[in-house]
């Protein structure tokens, strides 16, 4: 009788034991279905915009200088004050300059002297017609050595080139300055502002002239304005290997500074096809390629690799390996692996 209540009990147990793993199995089945979201792959023709950012500065920026070198006697001017077309910026010391001019024109002086003798003595077969030339040569000189002087002259001041202001202020007074040293960065006014920012080759073909933009400042972190694609560089940078694009903002009554961070959005004009999916579909990769989940068969998931075009913030830009229409994985993917069955929340 022990024995038979022994052997129950050992077939009782057993029971119970494989009882208990056929739940654990069971529950391991349930726990392998992953609920997911997803979306359908589709394809659009659109524009992708190009992001990048620069700098605003005047169309017309340009570092004034002196023609000559000498002392600067005379700075009538600040930084970021305005100015108007023909206005005195700046002066050299004219002594050494003005002596120059008096130097050239004393001496044409003499050789209009020399020439008046020299055509008479012709006159009465005096002198040689080469002698009558070469005095004729010399008087030409003295002309051009007072033209450079005097234009030399001319340029020991700075003028406003036009309507403008002066963004910066490179030297001060009695400091000696080189031919050609700047003095001041000067912007015009009257001409529109401009941004320059700088494409990679990738994106540099998909922009053409009159392409609109969107651009937004840090000192105006509420406000977009409006911009319009008006050059287009030929040739990489050669340290940067980028190129280098002007956009001409929109007129507003806004009030602007050269050297004002941009972010900038451009809008192709020209549309291409692509396969498109929320960013969140992919499960690793780089900027060329990656990897997302497509759901076949109701439950089960297929791992794809694909060409990247473009990483949005919001949005996944595909050239080559899935097709549209795929059902892709948006939400749960970082649950799925290749062997795992899914449940479609939808």
């Amino acid at each position: 009788m022990k024995n038979i209540i022994k052997t129950l009990s050992i077939v009782l147990i057993t029971i119970l034991f494989f009882s208990a793993c056929k739940e654990q199995v069971a529950e391991k089945k349930v726990a392998e279905k992953v609920k997911v979201r997803t979306t359908t792959l589709i394809e659009k023709e659109i524009s992708i915009p190009v992001h990048c950012s620069g700098k605003l500065s005047s169309k017309e920026e340009s570092k004034l200088s002196f023609k000559t070198g000498g002392i600067i006697s005379n700075i009538f001017v600040n930084e970021g004050q305005a100015v108007k077309k023909g206005q005195v910026l700046a002066k050299l010391n004219l002594s050494e300059v003005q002596a120059q001019v008096n130097q050239a024109r004393l001496g044409l002086d003499k050789a209009g002297r020399d020439f008046r003798r020299a055509s008479n003595l012709y006159k009465d077969s005096v002198i040689t017609l080469e002698q009558l030339q070469n005095v004729t040569t010399a008087l030409d000189i003295a002309k051009s050595n007072v033209e450079i002087a005097e234009f030399n002259l001319q340029f020991s001041t700075i003028k406003a080139p036009s309507n403008g202001k002066i963004f910066r202020r490179i030297a001060e007074e009695n400091e000696i300055v080189g031919p050609g040293n700047p003095i001041f960065l000067f912007g015009s006014t009257d001409n529109d502002w401009i941004v320059r920012v700088n494409i990679t080759d990738k994106d540099i073909f998909s922009l053409q002239l009159n392409d609109k933009a969107d651009i937004k400042f840090d000192a105006y972190p509420d406000k977009i304005f409006h911009a319009t694609v008006t050059e287009i560089g030929n040739s990489a940078d050669p340290y940067t290997g980028t190129y280098e694009v002007e956009l001409r903002l929109e007129q507003t009554n806004t009030k602007f500074a050269s050297g004002l961070f941009a972010t900038v959005d451009i809008y192709p004009s020209r549309k291409e096809k692509f396969k498109i999916i929320s960013v969140n579909a992919l499960i690793e990769g780089n900027e060329t390629e990656g990897y997302i989940y497509q759901v076949i068969n109701k439950n089960k998931v297929k791992k794809l690799k694909i060409k990247i075009y473009k990483i949005s913030d919001k949005d996944l830009f595909i050239k080559s390996g899935a097709e549209a229409g795929a059902e892709i994985i948006t939400e749960g993917v970082s649950y799925v692996i290749g062997t795992s069955e899914v449940e479609v929340i939808k």
